[in-house]
């Protein structure tokens, strides 16, 4: 298993979270808000980065659609 960044690791709970609560995932946007990044291709960086170490998923050009693959169980 790949292991991820603190910050990747911050993302991923973010969009668990969001999901948890709203029922659907966060936008690109929203993300940017909330982990108080400057640009929406930092987060897309952030998701690039997960899904090639497959704990996220998402189909291209649809908001909402990420989907989590695996969990990182926090000690």
């Amino acid at each position: 298993m790949l292991k991820i960044t603190k910050r990747q690791s911050e993302a991923l709970q973010v969009i668990d979270e969001y999901i948890n609560e709203k029922g659907f995932a966060p936008t690109i946007r929203e993300l940017m808000e909330v982990l108080d990044l400057r640009s929406p291709s930092s987060v897309k960086g952030l998701l690039d980065a997960l899904r090639r170490k497959k704990y996220v998923t998402w189909k291209e050009g649809l908001p909402r659609t990420i989907k989590i693959i695996k969990k990182v169980h926090h000690i």
